[in-house]
């Protein structure tokens, strides 16, 4: 019994309690410190009554801008739709809530309710500029999860203006489809950290792969910081499961991304 009772709080802890995690980044584009709080793939999960212990972990992280980065619900719960929607209105009120979709949330109606939201971000295949303590910043938004031979974001978008911090917000992380466009950071979650994490091993699903550090033939992307040559990407775990709950050594969390100028 006591060890039913040990695996069941394992299991709990995994699944069912968020974290925040911590990450700055320099760029010499940052005039003034921006805080970005980064969630992905609730996959219709909930956190205290109406996701109340959710919104307050991100308003006490005091973003000023919030990335919500796909997956809000799974394929086919439709029911899990009005909870994410809500969630969202929230975190607009907390500050500028960016917004791009999944592979899951495609539904028009889920598409129409986020453009309903007043102030609210909302982007597929858009852009926006804002300067956020004095950094300018453009901010771009893709919703799409399939990669043809030809896929070039810069048949999407103008180039980057260089003087600007330029962000990206994509679900997918798979970054060889948006290196050659130039964003300076890319924000990806989709992985969901390879759910279960085990150590020497780390995540044990990638892109398709069981066992990826074993079988897979590139860079896996999974979780946290990448940098390609002085360009960021960076992959959240994300805070839901899909198909069933089953995460380990891979809490929920939201990401407390802190932008700086360079240290000289």
């Amino acid at each position: 019994m006591a060890f039913i009772i040990a695996l069941t709080a394992i299991w709990y802890w995994n699944n069912f309690t968020v974290k925040t995690t911590v990450q700055t980044i320099e760029s010499d584009k940052v005039k003034g410190d921006v805080t970005i709080t980064v969630i992905s793939d609730l996959h219709g999960a909930t956190f205290g009554k109406d996701n109340k212990k959710l919104i307050k972990k991100i308003s006490d992280a005091e973003p000023d801008l919030i990335f919500v980065l796909g997956d809000m619900y799974s394929r086919g719960k439709t029911e899990d739709e009005e909870s994410a929607v809500k969630l969202i209105e929230k975190l607009n009120e907390i500050t500028d809530t960016f917004v791009i979709t999944g592979d899951h949330d495609t539904d028009d109606s889920y598409k129409q309710e986020l453009k309903n939201i007043k102030g609210l971000h909302y982007l597929s295949f858009d852009n926006e500029n804002m300067t956020v303590n004095g950094t300018d910043i453009t901010i771009y938004g893709v919703d799409n999860v399939y990669f043809s031979p030809t896929y070039d974001l810069n048949n999407a978008f103008s180039p980057p203006d260089k003087n600007r911090l330029n962000i990206l917000l994509a679900h997918c992380p798979q970054y060889e489809y948006y290196e050659s466009f130039g964003t300076d950071l890319t924000f990806c979650g989709d992985s969901h950290g390879g759910m279960i994490r085990l150590p020497f091993l780390g995540g044990i699903y990638f892109n398709g792969y069981l066992f990826p550090k074993i079988t897979y033939p590139m860079d896996i992307t999974d979780k946290g910081l990448y940098d390609y040559n002085g360009k960021f990407m960076y992959v959240t775990s994300g805070l839901g499961s899909y198909p069933v709950k089953l995460r380990l050594n891979n809490r929920p969390e939201i990401c407390k991304i802190v932008l700086k100028g360079v240290s000289k």
